[in-house]
């Protein structure tokens, strides 16, 4: 018999659940709860450096496979510029393969539903999700009271790596879901839906828009404060999480 796969919840705006669909992102990045402390590494006297500086990887303790091909672990650590392991970091939530169900903002239009329990026993209506701008609701449910049978979008995680906020790339911002306005030779950019796009790259528009809207300026998360985060890529099913095989 074929072991089942265990999904696991993941968080969502209602922006970046629209980005989702639209196919515009196939990254995010998160917070690592425990931030890494500082690591000198150093090489091997019989060694050469490969890295030009101390990394945090996983460790590769996994069976290989198709969707894991490194054998990535939740345990990571930092590496030495020439491959060894040093000082350990912590566990990851996720590893590459895991399948995450998304929770938005949601609610049902059923007769009788005023809170989440009533969505048990409604009569008639369907799901409606926030990101859709639906007004077919009566009022929305948080995101975190999503049961899992609601959730529209399942996403696998096919890499996963450790950077501060700040070393995101510009493609990398461009995955992150970040909208593009071209205008002849020239593209501006926006991470905002309400404005059109101004800004001359996408990683100032992830940025000030996307991870300043969501964390402003929080001691530990916020632009300036550069923390270190998970950065998750992944692929989208459009199925529910019920079907997927």
């Amino acid at each position: 018999m074929k072991k089942e796969t265990i999904a696991k919840p993941i968080i969502f705006s209602g922006p970046m659940v629209r980005a989702l669909l639209e196919g515009r992102k196939t990254q995010t990045r998160r917070v690592m709860k425990v931030q890494p402390q500082p690591y000198v590494g150093g090489v091997h006297p019989n060694h050469v450096a490969k890295h030009p500086a101390p990394y945090i990887d996983a460790y590769c303790s996994k069976r290989k496979t198709t969707a894991n091909p490194r054998g990535m672990s939740e345990d990571w650590c930092w590496w030495t510029e020439d491959d060894r392991c040093g000082p350990y970091v912590g566990k990851c939530p996720y590893i590459p393969s895991d399948l995450l169900w998304v929770r938005e903002t949601w609610s049902h239009t059923g007769q009788g539903v005023w809170k989440v329990s009533d969505v048990y026993q409604a009569l008639g209506g369907d799901i409606v999700y926030r990101a859709d701008e639906n007004d077919g609701a009566i009022g929305y449910f948080p995101s975190i009271h999503m049961p899992r049978w609601a959730s529209r979008l399942t996403l696998r995680v096919t890499n996963i790596r450790a950077e501060r906020l700040q070393d995101i790339s510009e493609d990398d911002a461009r995955a992150e879901g970040v909208r593009k306005e071209e205008f002849g030779k020239h593209a501006l950019w926006s991470g905002r839906d309400t404005e059109r796009p101004t800004l001359s790259s996408a990683k100032r528009a992830f940025l000030d828009h996307i991870w300043t809207d969501l964390y402003g300026e929080h001691e530990t998360k916020s632009v300036g404060a550069n923390p270190w985060v998970w950065v998750y890529e992944f692929e989208v099913i459009r199925k529910n999480v019920g079907e997927v095989s």
